[in-house]
């Protein structure tokens, strides 16, 4: 006889019942109350399902009839399963989670999977994605984006609407080669937060600071940014970065089975990382994609590079070579000495 000590759950409340469990040679078997010695079940024919076993975790032995035997007599159940042919699944987790070489064997496998999952699972994924979103979502996205920008870091433009014309006439070119993105340009003051900057959003708005306005000595150099911000909604950066950040939160979470506390700490930090790589990806792409149309519109690149010098220079001078190549490091843009040397200087 077989004899183990556990709760009955009967299946219809969630009251735990301290309980013993019985089974006879006879394979008979009967599940008796501790408090009274009242039988709340049994049967000629012992006919249970019985869980696998993982370390010293409580055991269920679920009845076909109803209810749920719990137990934490892990030997018992041990014996049990091999009676009755049921060894294989009782101990195949358990081998698995119990030998060195295994575990070890998992592991590689995981950070292989995990490491392909990031490199080209995830980007491959988002770009799918991406792909096959309505036009809805773009102008959802982009409405969304707008109004958070302007109540928390954008005011109203301030240049001479003169100027805004002038600029109008001389992008309206470059639009024009686009007409199936819908472009549409808008300009804002992006005070000391924001700078010298232009940003592109999902569903064709391309925004221009007046800082970066103030900034640019010849407006081919603002044409230059155009092209790189054309290329963000071309690639629909915007979208698949999103995208790629629900997909590695989701991943985070099947690895770890949570998201926060010390998970989020050691493996936020890797993700953080990778989305910042992923970002100077798309800022790379975004180059390439200006550097190609302007190649291909006989416009001087390096009216690109000359822009970026002076936003540069306006940046606080940081002398320290190993400090350079942290931030260099940690940037979600390309380092700037690189995208000099792509788009070229003027006379060289």
């Amino acid at each position: 006889m077989i004899s183990l000590i556990g709760s009955w759950f009967d299946g219809k409340t969630s009251k735990q019942i301290p309980a013993k469990l019985k089974i006879f040679d006879n394979n008979a078997y009967c599940i008796i109350r501790e408090a009274d010695g009242v039988n709340v079940l049994g049967g000629s024919t012992f006919d249970a399902r019985i869980s696998p076993r993982l370390a010293n975790t409580p055991r269920y032995l679920t009845f076909t009839d109803s209810g749920k035997f719990e137990t934490s007599d892990n030997p018992a159940v041990d014996d049990l399963a091999k009676r009755y042919n049921n060894s294989f699944g009782a101990y195949f987790i358990h081998s698995l989670e119990s030998n060195i070489r295994y575990i070890i064997i998992s592991l590689i496998l995981l950070i292989i999977l995990g490491f392909g999952a990031v490199k080209y699972g995830v980007p491959a994924a988002a770009t799918i994605i991406a792909s096959k979103l309505p036009p809805s979502i773009f102008r959802y996205a982009e409405d969304q984006t707008l109004a958070i920008l302007d109540k928390t870091f954008f005011e109203p433009s301030e240049l001479d609407p003169l100027v805004e014309k002038r600029l109008y006439d001389h992008f309206q070119p470059v639009l024009s080669q686009f007409k199936e993105l819908d472009l549409k340009i808008r300009f804002k003051k992006g005070g000391e937060t924001i700078g010298a900057n232009a940003f592109a959003l999902p569903h064709g708005t391309i925004i221009f600071t007046d800082e970066m306005v103030m900034l640019a000595k010849d407006d081919m150099e603002l044409i230059t940014v155009l092209y790189h911000e054309i290329g963000h909604i071309s690639e629909r950066h915007g979208v698949r970065s999103i995208i790629q950040d629900s997909l590695f939160a989701f991943l985070l979470l099947a690895i770890t089975g949570d998201a926060t506390g010390t998970s989020e700490l050691f493996l936020g930090l890797p993700v953080v990382l990778t989305e910042l790589a992923y970002s100077r990806k798309f800022e790379r792409e975004a180059d390439q994609f200006a550097l190609d149309h302007l190649q291909s519109n006989d416009i001087p690149s390096y009216h690109f590079s000359n822009l970026l010098l002076r936003i540069r220079d306006e940046k606080p001078d940081e002398s320290d070579s190993s400090s350079d190549r942290w931030v260099d490091y940690l940037s979600t843009h390309p380092n700037t000495a690189e995208r000099i040397e792509r788009f070229g200087q003027e006379g060289l």
